[in-house]
């Protein structure tokens, strides 16, 4: 725990903020994938949620749950690990959970009604292969990961000049009218990136921000 401590500390000194993300399961993505009972995903969350407060974090982005879940087991669990998490916490819309499939996520919502977002709406391009309307959650989202994809990409390379990127600009709008106030661009490695290497990778988030930033000033 004072490692930990250290190393906030030493991101506040350089001025910077941390976000964390915490997994009740399938740590990373890495590995075979393997079922666990809703109750061993809540006992994962409960000793990452204790082991992240010494890092003080302006957030936390929380990937919880499994898709394999029938619905009224997915609403149980998250009525459950709501009350774990702290206040400044969210849960992301991401493929491999419940919320990664955007019409359960809307039902999901409206049976826990304290239940917050973080929202990625590039896996929902993705399960469902067209964009969808999801302006209807757009006020319960408190973070948003800003990156731009498509019906077939969960990730698209940067300069943006398309459908996609209109898209996302005016769902993060909407957010943002509604309250969410932070915001990462999020661009990751491989098999997300699909060509170049860590140093592309960079600048890749880099062309993201300047987009964000474009695109918020714009507005």
């Amino acid at each position: 725990a004072e490692a930990r401590r250290d190393v906030a500390q030493q991101a506040r000194d350089r001025g910077l903020e941390l976000i964390v993300g915490l997994y009740s399961h399938w740590t990373d993505y890495e590995g075979t994938w393997a079922p666990a009972s809703p109750a061993e995903h809540l006992d994962q969350l409960r000793r990452q949620v204790d082991a992240c407060a010494a890092l003080d974090p302006i957030h936390i982005n929380v990937h919880a749950g499994c898709d394999s879940w029938p619905e009224d087991v997915s609403t149980r669990f998250y009525e459950d690990a709501q009350s774990i998490v702290p206040a400044n916490a969210s849960f992301e819309t991401h493929r491999g959970r419940p919320l990664g499939h955007a019409f359960q996520c809307e039902r999901i919502l409206d049976a826990v009604p304290g239940l917050r977002l973080t929202a990625d709406p590039s896996h929902w391009h993705v399960v469902h292969e067209r964009f969808v309307d999801m302006d209807a959650v757009a006020g319960r989202v408190d973070h948003v990961h800003a990156r731009v994809g498509n019906e077939e990409r969960p990730q698209l390379a940067a300069p943006f000049d398309d459908e996609a990127a209109d898209w996302h600009v005016a769902f993060w709008r909407r957010c943002w009218d509604a309250g969410a106030r932070t915001a990462c661009v999020e661009y990751g490695p491989a098999p997300y990136q699909l060509t170049g290497d860590f140093r592309d990778l960079w600048l890749q988030n880099c062309a993201a921000k300047e987009h964000l930033e474009e695109a918020f000033a714009a507005w």
